[in-house]
C-alpha cells in the first residue's frame, strides 16, 4: 500500500517536471515557442497594413513603388512609420495572462481591442488584437486572430505600452511636408509680397550655375547675386513642414483667411512640371488661442495660417517659414541702392 502510495507521489512529480519543461522548451503555446509568434520580422516584405478600432475607424497604410500612403494617396510620416514598422518586427511574448484575469480581459478584447492585419507580398501575414496596457505600464495586452489565450507582450529595452503606436486618426500618419524639392529640381520660384512689392521677385533657375533675379518692379539681375546665400535659400525647400492640421469643422475658412491678412505666397515650379502653391496669412492671437477678429487680438508672433494648393489650412511656424519668406535684397552682397 505504501509502495503504490510512492508509485502515485512519485508519477505526480514526474508529470509536474515534465509539463514544466515542455512549457518552457516548445510546448504548443509556450512562452518559449511564442515568443515572436506576434511579429513579422522582415519588414521589407510588408505591403499593407490595415488598423481598425473600436469606433468603427479603419486606417489603410499601402506601399507603392518603395513608398508608403495612407488612405491610398496621402504621403505617409517616415518617422511615424518607421515606429511602427518596428514595433511589428519586434514585438515579443512577455508573459501569459494569468488565470483571474483572463476573462474579463477576453471580454475587454472582444469589445474594445485594435484589430491589425499585416500584408506581406500581398498576403495576410498577421492578424491580431491590440489591448490596452498592464497595470505597470510596461506591458500590453495582445491576442492572436484564432487564439484561445491573450499574452501581455513588449519590446525588449523599451519601457513603456504599445497601443499608442496603432492609431487609426489619418492626420498622426500624414506626411507634414509642404516642400520637399531637391535644389536640382526646382526651376522657378516667386514669393509675392502683397504688403510690400518691392521686396517681391522671381528667381528662375536656367542651369547648374545660372540663375536670374526678378523683382516686381521690373528689374532683372543676373550678376552681383551673394552664391552662399542663394545655395542656402534652394537647399531650405528640400525640407518645410507644417506644425499640425486645422480642423475645418471647428471653424470657417472665412474666418481664418482673411485677405489683409495675407502675408505672402509662395509658387514653386518643378523641372518636371509640377506645381505648388503656398499662402501664409497672419493670424490672431490672444495669448492663449487663435481666434477670429475681435476687438481684443493681437497677431501671433510665431504662427502662422498655411494654405496650400487652396485646400488643406495648417498651422505653420515663423522659424521655419522664414527661409523661405526674405527680401528681394537679401540675394545682393552689398544692398541694391
Amino acid at each position: 500500500m505504501k509502495k503504490n502510495r510512492l508509485y502515485i507521489i512519485l508519477l505526480l512529480v514526474l508529470l509536474v517536471v515534465a509539463g514544466y519543461l515542455y512549457y518552457k522548451k516548445g510546448g504548443n503555446g509556450s512562452i518559449s515557442n511564442n515568443k515572436k509568434s506576434f511579429a513579422v520580422e522582415d519588414t521589407a516584405s510588408i505591403d499593407k497594413v490595415v488598423i481598425s478600432d473600436k469606433t468603427g475607424k479603419v486606417l489603410v497604410l499601402t506601399k507603392k513603388n518603395k513608398k508608403w500612403f495612407v488612405s491610398d494617396s496621402i504621403p505617409v510620416r517616415r518617422d511615424v512609420l518607421g515606429v511602427l514598422l518596428e514595433t511589428i518586427k519586434r514585438v515579443e511574448v512577455k508573459s501569459p495572462v494569468n488565470k483571474p484575469m483572463r476573462e474579463n480581459l477576453m471580454k475587454q478584447l472582444s469589445t474594445g481591442a485594435i484589430q491589425v492585419e499585416v500584408y506581406t507580398d500581398g498576403s495576410l501575414e498577421k492578424k491580431y488584437f491590440v489591448g490596452g496596457p498592464t497595470m505597470d505600464g510596461t506591458g500590453t495586452f495582445m491576442m492572436l486572430d484564432g487564439a484561445d489565450d491573450p499574452f501581455i507582450t513588449h519590446i525588449p529595452g523599451f519601457e513603456g505600452y504599445l497601443t499608442v503606436r496603432f492609431n487609426t486618426n489619418v492626420n498622426v500618419w500624414r506626411d507634414r511636408g509642404i516642400f520637399r524639392i531637391a535644389p536640382q529640381n526646382i526651376s522657378l520660384i516667386q514669393i509675392d509680397y502683397p504688403q510690400s512689392p518691392g521686396a517681391s521677385f522671381t528667381l528662375k533657375v536656367e542651369g547648374k550655375d545660372y540663375v536670374s533675379l526678378y523683382n516686381m518692379l521690373g528689374d532683372t539681375v543676373k550678376t552681383g547675386i551673394n552664391g552662399e546665400f542663394l545655395r542656402k535659400y534652394l537647399l531650405a525647400y528640400s525640407d518645410i513642414q507644417y506644425e499640425n492640421i486645422l480642423d475645418q469643422k471647428k471653424v470657417s475658412v472665412a474666418e481664418l483667411l482673411i485677405p489683409e491678412n495675407l502675408l505672402a505666397t509662395i509658387t514653386v515650379l518643378e523641372k518636371e512640371g509640377d506645381k505648388h502653391k503656398v499662402e501664409l496669412f497672419k493670424r490672431y492671437f490672444n495669448g492663449e488661442i487663435f481666434l477670429p477678429k475681435s476687438e481684443n487680438y493681437d497677431f501671433d508672433q510665431d504662427r502662422c495660417f498655411v494654405r496650400v494648393d487652396n485646400q488643406f489650412i495648417y498651422n505653420g511656424q515663423y522659424r521655419v517659414f522664414n527661409n523661405l519668406i526674405v527680401n528681394y535684397k537679401e540675394f545682393f552682397s552689398k544692398p541694391i541702392q
